[in-house]
């Protein structure tokens, strides 16, 4: 047979910037680039055939769409699970799951299904997108030993491979442009500290759809053995240098004290607050002003912790540029709020990855439950 079946350790091999801008049309996308260039390349090196694909794809969602956020690429955080919904709908043999959280989820789901299909007859390539990662060498290994090293194919995302990987001298595809070249992240040493609010009030705005839409067409695949070496990190400055600008979105209610107010999840954002979005300018958090609820406008909780849904009719800010401290300020005073869910006695579907609190963190030394003014009112 010619069943060939890929998989992508989302975690690691994300998918290029300018695609996951594009929402749903850059999933649909990205499955269009990647089926076209596997088959380009399969036809080359073996010959034509009726090449059966399939492609998993496992990653942490959430993790995800937060790490998007903090590196100050809003428009990739607010698309993401739209992008996802593309790629699925690409094609029936197509499917990108989210695993959750749990330590490792997506590496045992792909080691699961390494070890199933590269046994079956009927499959006749196995191509591995998980090239950054030497926790998979010793799976790899056991499948070299086992006598299917002729069926392996590595599919490389960032412009290195891990070292051990590379060292198991199996054939190599390259996708330009599919994926981004190296690790998503900040460098741990003598990060520069962010502009100050007085010189760096604005930043200018990018047209990203426009400038996504110039993709270039599908280059040809290349087979290569790289040398191993540690991929580079993102230097702070060029995270927030990112072209993608924040989408409005909004948060908890004003009244209570912070920023934060119950969003009730509304319709998902249109298509005219994405343009109106990227056409609003970043800025940057008054260091003057201790209490982030009281910059104008405040940052909105939902968009930077959560998932917020109001698109640009928002009242609070999704284009600031936040550092971990005001991660950790936003977290707690989230923290203070009461969950919606819960205070409408229903069960919350984020569970304890939920941005608000589910009970009074003073419990019965509450000083306003003896006075029946708690705002925590779940369960009583």
């Amino acid at each position: 047979g010619h069943r060939v079946v890929t998989l992508i350790d989302g975690d690691g091999a994300i998918f290029s910037k300018e695609l996951i801008a594009q929402g749903q049309a850059g999933g649909l996308l990205a499955a269009q680039k990647l089926s076209d260039s596997i088959i380009q390349h399969l036809s080359e090196k073996y010959g034509s055939h009726q090449y059966q694909l399939w492609v998993h794809v496992f990653l942490n969602k959430k993790g995800l769409t937060e790490t998007f956020g903090r590196l100050g690429s809003p428009l990739l955080k607010s698309n993401f699970e739209e992008f996802i919904t593309g790629f699925n709908q690409a094609t029936e043999r197509f499917s990108m799951l989210d695993v959750g959280n749990a330590k490792e989820a997506a590496d045992a789901k792909i080691k699961c299904h390494l070890e199933d299909d590269i046994r079956l007859p009927q499959t006749f390539k196995v191509i591995f997108g998980g090239c950054h990662d030497n926790g998979y060498v010793t799976n790899l290994r056991s499948q070299i030993t086992a006598g299917y090293k002729n069926k392996l194919i590595l599919l490389k995302s960032y412009t290195e491979m891990a070292s051990g990987i590379a060292e198991l001298d199996l054939p190599s595809l390259t996708i330009p442009d599919l994926f981004v070249p190296q690790k998503l992240g900040v460098t741990e040493t003598a990060a520069p500290r962010l502009p100050s609010y007085s010189s760096a009030t604005k930043v200018p705005a990018v047209g990203v759809l426009k400038e996504a839409n110039k993709l270039p067409p599908i280059a040809e695949p290349t087979l290569t053995n790289p040398a191993p070496t540690n991929p580079p990190h993102a230097s702070y400055s060029a995270v927030i240098a990112s072209p993608y600008k924040r989408e409005p979105t909004p948060e908890l209610d004003s009244s209570e004290g912070s920023a934060s107010g119950e969003s009730d999840y509304l319709d998902d954002l249109p298509h005219d607050a994405v343009v109106a979005a990227m056409a609003s300018s970043g800025r940057y958090i008054n260091p003057n002003i201790v209490d982030l609820s009281l910059d104008k406008p405040p940052p909105c909780t939902l968009f930077y912790l959560a998932t917020c849904k109001h698109g640009a009719s928002c009242k609070y800010s999704h284009d600031y540029y936040l550092e971990a401290e005001h991660y950790e300020s936003m977290r707690s005073n989230a923290r203070k709020q009461p969950c919606p869910a819960v205070n409408r006695g229903e069960a919350c579907t984020w569970g304890e990855d939920c941005c608000y609190g589910h009970h009074c963190s003073a419990l019965s030394k509450c000083h306003f439950l003896k006075q029946g003014r708690c705002k925590f009112i779940g369960g009583m």
